[in-house]
């Protein structure tokens, strides 16, 4: 028993101390940081650029990385970038053939920094409007990363160039919605979706514009404040927009959003509209009861004053003929009532809340 448990102490042991060593080495900072993470400029038709790029190693280890290029073949959902297989079909949009890279591989020491210069050839024959491409840096050679059994990471600088020429500006809002159509206070969720079907890039931006069921502006803020850009030939949808007002809110509302896209002096516009409801219960469901028990009790009263007043009249069919005339009445006068006493309840919750 005495070995059996010395057996277990020393297992224990030599687990504990294979820990104390592991953990630490997986606990090191690792990654690399590269700059500029976006190079987008505008550039003329057989034109050559150099462009200088630094990279960070973030490990405490000196460190190989390899460089490649990819073109870039659209975007999915929230902005990111799809970047092509290289034997992707050609879209138009390419430039990663026009990158030259001094080198495939680059070593940085521990914690430092180091950079290098790539060369950017644009033809004689580009068509006009955007390329995209991008610069490619990782831990494994790029052969190993496409073939998808690389288990290291890779980080990519993103090249947009518009070639000068003719370049096709067209872009809509597609959709422009609410999370919900009944809100119960004046915070609303707003998503757009925006179609671009030019060859070009374009940042939408422009105003949201609130009114309330009274045709008063009750909010204005900027849609897409950053100018996030949908690609050519795609769409992007822009979620997450929040509107928060400072008063509890009632009633019908409509908001109006109008973008802007395109080089200052020959900008474009696009509007769309969408409309909501607030209806704060919790002010609402208080007021419907008394709402309620309002009208039961003009009800009962009318009921009572109609009962005293028929106890006057005389006995026999004349008696009879009155209940029915004024049962009709007594109905008439309690729906007209209920209406008015109705349409006066939400003209004060307007009045209060909207």
């Amino acid at each position: 028993m005495f070995a059996i448990r010395c057996v277990l102490f020393s297992a224990l042991s030599l687990l504990l101390a294979s820990l104390y060593f592991i953990i630490p080495a997986h606990a090191q900072q690792s990654g690399i940081n590269i700059s500029p993470a976006i190079i987008e400029e505008t550039l003329d038709a057989g034109q050559v650029e150099t462009y200088t790029i630094r990279l960070e190693n973030l490990n405490s280890t000196e460190q190989t990385y390899f460089l490649f290029t990819q073109n870039i073949s659209g975007v999915r959902e929230g902005g990111v970038p799809i970047f092509a297989n290289r034997n992707q079909e050609i879209t138009g949009f390419e430039l990663a053939d026009w990158i030259v890279l001094p080198t495939n591989q680059i070593t940085v020491p521990a914690n430092s920094e180091s950079s290098f210069n790539i060369t950017l050839n644009v033809p004689d024959n580009a068509s006009p409007g955007s390329h995209f491409g991008g610069v490619f840096v990782s831990v494994e050679p790029p052969d190993i990363e496409n073939s998808g059994a690389a288990v290291g990471y890779q980080v990519a600088n993103i090249i947009s160039i518009r070639v000068s020429g003719e370049a096709i500006e067209n872009a809509n809002i597609r959709q422009f919605s609410t999370s919900k159509f009944f809100y119960g206070s004046q915070n609303v969720d707003f998503s757009v979706r925006i179609e671009n079907n030019g060859n070009v890039l374009v940042r939408p931006t422009g105003p949201i514009e609130i009114k309330n069921m009274l045709g008063n502006n009750v909010a204005n803020f900027i849609f897409n404040p950053e100018e996030a850009a949908v690609f050519p030939n795609a769409e992007r949808e822009y979620s997450n927009i929040n509107w928060t007002g400072d008063t509890v809110g009632f009633g019908r509302y409509e908001a109006i959003l109008t973008v802007a896209y395109g080089d200052d002096g020959a900008q474009m516009f696009s509007s769309r509209t969408v409309t909501f409801w607030i209806l704060p219960m919790n002010i609402i469901g208080p007021a419907l009861i008394s709402l309620a028990v309002l009208i039961l009790v003009v009800v009962l009263l009318t009921r009572l004053y109609i009962k005293r007043s028929l106890a006057h009249l005389n006995p026999g069919r004349r008696v009879v003929r009155q209940r029915k005339r004024s049962g009709s009445s007594a109905t008439l006068l309690v729906i007209v009532v209920s209406l008015t006493v109705t349409a006066l309840f939400l003209i004060v919750l307007l009045a209060l809340f909207a």
